[in-house]
């Protein structure tokens, strides 16, 4: 049951990638000393998203910090133009974390939150996570190029939504579609959400995927004021 809960929220990713991996640059000619790497990781372990920060039933995350290069891997423009934008735009460190409820099967039958995945991204200035945030709304904005980048999904629909302004911006969409990932006789639906926000020059986005007729609650709320404000506490 876990691989299909996998590809079941694949969509999320894909859509999100802009999130995960974008970053800004410009800058205002204000340089500040870069941080090592050893006090990015202990920012981001502070700032990510425990379990005990989510909703009772999730296990402990498949959690790992990633460079440029990591995070280049699987964006929608390729690795190489994608490292390139990456580095000029600044981005100095990601933490991605994913949460996969303990009871997959349960979860299918009565319909519920299969996956939570929670990415932090710190930039060297402000600017950079303001063309992050862009970027990422700009992909957001278009499923059906969304839709081409992870095989098995039919019946994609969805785009942004009306959210909340948490942080000094938010982006949110939301999505439904099929997928029946190699392997799998069934189709299976799915409903996902995806709330970014900037805070300073850091960058947080969620994406909660539900299945069985479900669709996510009012967790992805709470998890993402909960990124926000320690976004502000610890880089301010």
């Amino acid at each position: 049951m876990r691989a299909w809960l996998w590809a079941g929220v694949l969509i999320v990713l894909a859509a999100a990638v802009g999130m995960a991996c974008g970053g800004g640059g410009g800058g205002d000619g204000k340089a500040e000393p870069t941080p090592d790497r050893p006090t990015l990781e202990a920012w981001l372990t502070e700032i990510q998203l425990k379990t005990e920060d989510l909703p009772s039933g999730f296990g402990d995350p498949d959690e790992s910090f990633v460079d440029n290069e990591q995070a280049a891997t699987n964006d929608p423009e390729g690795p190489t133009k994608a490292l390139q934008r990456l580095e000029s735009w600044g981005r100095l460190l990601g933490d991605d974390a994913t949460f996969l409820v303990t009871d997959p099967l349960g979860t299918f039958q009565k319909g519920g939150t299969a996956l939570i995945l929670s990415s932090v991204s710190i930039f060297a200035d402000e600017q950079g996570a303001i063309e992050a945030m862009q970027w990422g709304r700009d992909l957001l904005a278009n499923p059906a190029e969304a839709a081409t980048l992870i095989p098995n999904v039919s019946d994609l629909k969805g785009g942004p939504i009306s959210y909340p302004t948490v942080g000094d911006e938010t982006v949110a969409s939301e999505f439904t579609g099929k997928t029946q990932p190699a392997g799998v006789q069934i189709k299976i639906d799915f409903t996902a959400d995806i709330v970014a926000i900037r805070n300073g020059k850091g960058v947080a986005y969620i994406a909660v995927g539900a299945i069985g007729g479900a669709k996510p609650g009012p967790e992805v709320e709470q998890l993402i004021r909960i990124l926000d404000e320690r976004l502000g506490r610890v880089l301010s």
